[in-house]
């Protein structure tokens, strides 16, 4: 797979996340897939490993209960055969109390077949957690 191979499907990919195409998701993410949303303080309602499709879509619903996407715009895409670095930059708004919030989030992708078989987070837990008033500032 090139690399702008790779960049179509991870373009396809989000697209498929923000419009919320469940069909187009299940074209784009392999059976098997795994997401590991690392959560340094634990208290993220989304956090943790889900593996498979239903483990997915569950984890999609979870974040999708909490938190209005408002906007991402990706900063740096690196690839390197099938691991994908992406550095963004994203803007959300918490359900539950409003609060909008903004953090640079690295998302590492593992690609087999020419779909996302592997989806890590590496996020700002502690910027997520305070919009979610799940810690306050001292």
């Amino acid at each position: 797979m090139t690399e702008t191979e790779t960049r179509a499907i991870l373009d396809a990919y989000y697209a498929a996340l923000k419009s919320g195409d469940e069909a187009r998701l299940r074209e784009m993410v392999t059976e098997d897939i795994t997401v590991e949303y690392h959560d340094s303080l634990g208290v993220l309602p989304w956090g943790g490993t889900w593996r498979g499709f239903e483990a997915f879509r569950t984890f999609l619903g979870r974040v999708g209960e909490h938190l209005v996407i408002d906007q991402v715009e990706p900063l740096q895409t690196l690839v390197s055969g099938e691991q994908v670095v992406v550095l963004l930059r994203g803007h959300w708004t918490a359900q539950s109390t409003g609060r909008k919030m903004e953090a640079v989030v690295a998302n590492l992708f593992t690609m087999r077949e020419g779909r996302v078989a592997g989806y890590q987070v590496f996020p700002d837990s502690a910027a997520f957690a305070m919009a979610l008033d799940k810690i306050a500032l001292r």
